[in-house]
């Protein structure tokens, strides 16, 4: 089973004389339309094959997070249980910003990685935690699950 990015991006703004207060702008889900699993690692530690160093992993859920998103959040709650996230977590723009997209993850990719030769040379078509075509080259039994419900 797949996993998948749930959150909102929220502006803070002042009110009055108060401190300013988050205001939810926008659900992830429409700029969120691939598992990209590497992305999650980097960033919250989630599906982290690629063993980034995470940016936010397991901050808890803001206390000053905006009523939309508070909300959203006691529905899924209600819904899924504390037990049906893998974290919660939040990160701001400022250390979106400042990540160096070029550090070295802190050990090797734990998946295998498929190539293709081209050419101009190898080319990566792929990754992933388990392949049938390596397993059926080292001469391993290979059984068909796929209609179980119950394995993604």
């Amino acid at each position: 089973m797949g996993t998948d990015i749930s959150g909102f991006l929220e502006y803070r703004a002042p009110q009055d004389d108060q401190e300013p207060v988050w205001y939810s702008a926008h659900g992830l889900s429409s700029l969120n339309d691939v598992r990209n699993y590497d992305a999650f690692g980097c960033l919250f530690g989630v599906r982290n094959y690629a063993n980034f160093r995470p940016l936010a992993a397991s901050r808890g859920f803001p206390v000053d997070a905006s009523a939309t998103v508070s909300a959203r959040f006691a529905q899924l709650t209600e819904w899924y249980g504390e037990d049906g996230f893998h974290g919660t977590t939040w990160i701001t723009w400022a250390e979106v910003k400042a990540v160096d997209w070029d550090e070295p993850a802190e050990k090797p990719d734990s998946r295998l990685h498929e190539y293709r030769q081209t050419p101009s040379g190898l080319r990566m078509t792929g990754k992933a935690s388990w392949s049938g075509a390596v397993a059926e080259a080292l001469g391993l039994r290979v059984r068909n699950v796929s209609s179980c419900p119950f394995r993604g």
